[in-house]
């Protein structure tokens, strides 16, 4: 065999390998880049998910089973439970940041990839370490005093009323949005913001996408 045809026979594995590659790439994306088909998709990929909430989200609110919210990202809190032999449980580590995972991180690591796509389709420019998911948890008036700089908050579902409520102090008025159409953006440790109780009419997801001040790093590099 001579050099040349070496070469080119190299040449056509590297194109059939690169396209091979290409082709795997292009498959594993999951989102379109349309808005209202993105949101169909996520809403599938939510509905697989268990939902629970945390001590503090039920001190929060109570719901039911199979609802609830769930903070997506690490903790300073390394301690998750007893086992039944009285034995304490820690929280798998994060090597990152140091901190140890929540539950739902451990639980759902590929959610991590899930969620950085779409945040890359539909807000780009937003820098996140933590996403805070919800289901049907209509949460009361309050503040996110843990929180620092703005949030970014969508939803998903077939359900009425669910809009997101905030206060505008100086103009002393609350306003109503449905972040089905677009993505809400406020700084929740400044704005006391809320849910309007959905009907029941399908089921109510949000995602938040927003900074802690005890992790600083972005989720998408735990």
């Amino acid at each position: 065999m001579s050099e040349s045809e070496s070469e080119s026979e190299s040449e056509y594995e590297y194109k059939y390998e690169s396209e091979y590659e290409s082709e795997e790439e292009e498959e594993e994306k999951m989102f379109t880049g349309d808005w209202y088909a993105d949101g169909a998709i996520m809403q599938d990929i939510l509905d697989q998910i268990e939902f629970y909430s945390g001590s503090e989200r039920k001190r929060m609110l109570y719901t039911p089973n199979k609802s609830g919210s769930m903070l997506y990202g690490t903790t300073w809190r390394s301690f998750l439970k007893y086992d039944k032999d009285g034995n304490k449980v820690f929280r798998e580590k994060c090597s990152s940041t140091g901190q140890s995972k929540t539950k739902i991180y451990s639980d759902y690591p590929e959610l991590k990839e899930i969620f950085k796509e779409y945040a890359n389709h539909h807000f780009p420019d937003f820098e996140y370490n933590q996403v805070q998911m919800n289901k049907d948890f209509a949460c009361p008036p309050h503040f996110d005093s843990s929180n620092t700089g703005t949030s970014t908050l969508v939803a998903f579902g077939d359900y009425l009323d669910g809009e997101t409520c905030t206060y505008n102090e100086q103009l002393r008025k609350i306003e109503k949005y449905d972040a089905r159409e677009k993505p809400i953006v406020f700084d929740g440790s400044r704005v006391l913001h809320w849910v309007k109780p959905p009907r029941r009419f399908g089921t109510r997801y949000s995602l938040v996408f927003f900074n802690n001040k005890s992790s600083m790093k972005k989720v998408t590099n735990v």
